[in-house]
């Protein structure tokens, strides 16, 4: 395993942007170098990074909590719902 990249340990919503956003560039250059330009792997890539930065926007964000729900309390999205609706802050309208 390569150990030149960022430690997968995180201690911050910004280092775990940091730490996805590290992979996916990592995959996009390994797909046009060694992948053979998978459309597969480059929507993996984009996902991770684009998972990254809207955990770090969301993270604390009131609205998001309450829609999304705790431990403590339902939230106003339905559990099967949740991930279309983490789908959609990912890849918001024209996007």
């Amino acid at each position: 395993m390569a150990t030149d990249g960022p430690s997968a340990k995180f201690d911050s919503k910004e280092d775990l942007e940091s730490l996805c956003r590290y992979i996916g560039s990592r995959l996009h250059y390994l797909n046009r170098t060694a992948m053979g330009e998978s459309k597969f792997v480059w929507e993996f890539a984009d996902l991770m990074t684009r998972a990254g930065k809207v955990f770090a926007e969301h993270y604390d964000d009131k609205d998001t909590k309450a829609a999304f729900g705790d431990g403590y309390t339902k939230g106003t999205i339905a559990p099967d719902d949740r991930a279309v609706a983490l789908h959609a802050l990912m890849y918001p309208s024209g996007d």
